[in-house]
């Protein structure tokens, strides 16, 4: 056998960190955050999320328990909306729940590694993301607080 053999594809591919709450998007307890979405790194991946990273900073530093919707189609929810549309519920991949003993804080900010079971999906151009806050203690609940919520994740890809 003589032919060339074919480098495999990265498998293991990092989404990069975004913006779930930006610094003047007021989020409270039982409110969403805006959904984001994140292009994944070639059209029609489908493939398994195995762990999300969150990093709360800036203001008051939170530790929030709450979860971090994935859906396959966006759901068009802005930041301080208190439910999802039907359709929009419909399109749920997987819902990754945050404890608040999950973080690790200092004076400079927080962050929780959630390492999940692996939650398959199909094949998609775009991953979409809303955080749902639990925590009493809100986002940007006071003037001045400049307040972000975070996050990045790491996916193996199948195609």
């Amino acid at each position: 056998m003589g032919g060339l053999l074919s480098q495999p594809f990265e498998s293991i591919l990092e989404l990069g960190l975004t913006e779930l709450i930006g610094k003047d998007e007021a989020v409270a307890q039982n409110q969403y955050s805006a959904s984001v979405g994140v292009s994944l790194p070639q059209a029609r991946t489908s493939g398994e999320i195995l762990q999300v990273t969150l990093v709360s900073r800036g203001g008051d530093i939170l530790e929030p328990d709450g979860v971090l919707l994935v859906l396959d189609a966006d759901p068009d929810v802005d930041a301080a909306d208190t439910a999802l549309a039907e359709a929009a519920r419909q399109t749920v991949i997987a819902q990754i729940l945050v404890e608040t003993t999950d973080w690790q804080a200092d004076a400079n900010g927080a962050s929780a590694t959630i390492f999940v079971q692996p939650a398959a999906f199909h094949a998609l151009s775009t991953l979409y993301f809303v955080w749902f806050q639990e925590l009493a203690t809100g986002y940007n609940s006071a003037a001045g607080d400049d307040e972000y919520l975070e996050f990045n994740a790491w996916i193996r890809r199948d195609s």
